[in-house]
């Protein structure tokens, strides 16, 4: 059991390579590449608006949508080919989980997460409704963490779930090596539903996810690599006990050695909490 904690107090969850959008070397694959592949995206979120204008509020034709487009945004992205073995596929399609919980390591997840489950919806920051056009789009599958939240979002999640509605939550926050798994917030384990575990992460060390405030000049440099790699694995559903429903601090410890094991990866006992951006979260997601 030991072995699955990182034993090095050195070793830091955030750490994330220091890459400037401004040397000169990266400007010139950003004006080769990144810019054609940003006009690209813009020109698909467009298309992508009116053809939701015209299917209106039709659920099959939305999910098809919803998958085609989060697919053709990532092969702009460099993502020519996601590597998921037919195992993951099998699970992810026989899975009868509710809640979804995966990493989260690159701003690309949730635009993977979106191309895999289609039918789901997301917890996501606030911050995400202060982009341009964004909103339009993402309204429809996102439940906010919102600033002047005057309701109860575990109310707001149990609701969609009453309605047999899936939920994709990045429950550690955030995590740039997606070889460690760090402490868990509650919000994913007050259902008390089973789970469905996802894994993502980038052989070619493409992983990084420092804060909001450093997303766009990021994304930039990821749009102009020449291919981008992904790599996704899944475990089957966990089911929860009837001891872990009575401790929901025994349900999240049990659950990060269920998903260490199964992924080979190691549990560090930081959390969210430690992240150098933590002090400017949004105070929703601070709890």
């Amino acid at each position: 059991m030991e072995d699955l904690y990182v034993k090095s107090e050195d070793d830091n969850p955030f750490d994330v390579p220091i890459r400037r959008l401004w040397s000169v070397k990266n400007m010139f694959r950003f004006l080769l590449v990144g810019v054609p592949r940003l006009f690209a995206i813009l020109f698909l979120y467009i298309i992508v608006i009116i053809i939701l204008l015209l299917v209106g509020n039709i659920e099959y034709l939305f999910k098809k949508i919803w998958k085609w487009a989060s697919r053709l945004k990532l092969y702009l992205y460099g993502f020519k080919k996601l590597d998921i073995d037919n195992e993951t596929e099998k699970i992810i399609k026989e899975s009868k989980a509710q809640i979804i919980i995966a990493n989260h390591a690159n701003y690309v997840d949730p635009f993977i997460m979106m191309h895999l489950f289609p039918d789901a919806k997301f917890v996501a920051s606030e911050f995400m409704k202060n982009i341009p056009v964004l909103p339009y789009i993402y309204n429809r599958r996102c439940i906010y963490l919102k600033n002047d939240f005057g309701g109860n979002l575990t109310k707001e999640i149990e609701n969609e779930i009453k309605k047999g509605t899936r939920i994709v939550f990045f429950a550690e926050g955030v995590c740039s090596n997606p070889d460690l798994f760090l402490k868990l917030r509650n919000g994913a384990f007050v259902p008390q539903k089973d789970i469905l575990s996802v894994h993502i992460s980038y052989p070619n060390n493409n992983h990084w996810v420092a804060g909001e405030q450093d997303m766009v000049e990021d994304i930039c440099i990821q749009c102009s690599n020449k291919k981008n790699y992904a790599k996704i694995r899944a475990l089957p559903d966990y089911h929860i006990s009837e001891e872990e429903k009575k401790d929901i601090e025994l349900l999240k410890e049990n659950y990060r050695i269920y998903y260490a094991k199964g992924f080979g990866i190691k549990l560090n006992n930081k959390s969210y909490k430690d992240h150098p951006y933590y002090k400017l979260k949004l105070p929703t997601e601070k709890n």
